[in-house]
């Protein structure tokens, strides 16, 4: 990301960082109470997982500093 917004994603990364570690464990609770078993946990925790590691791949690879001194 450029300087230009490097904020305002740092802020949304924050913001929802923080909202999965403040809902998360209610959640989880709710999810355990409901089927007795952390396997459905489990496989969400997995998904989010994929999901992110998904996301993260996506994104082009940025130029190495010498390439940009080069040019």
């Amino acid at each position: 990301f450029g300087l230009r917004i490097i904020g305002t994603v740092l802020g949304a990364a924050t913001l929802l960082s923080s909202l999965g570690m403040s809902l998360g464990p209610l959640a989880g609770g709710m999810i355990y109470d409901a089927t007795a078993s952390y396997h459905w946990l489990f496989i969400g925790s997995a998904l989010i997982g994929l999901g992110a590691a998904g996301i993260a791949i996506a994104f082009p690879p940025q130029p190495s500093r010498q390439k940009l001194q080069m040019a």
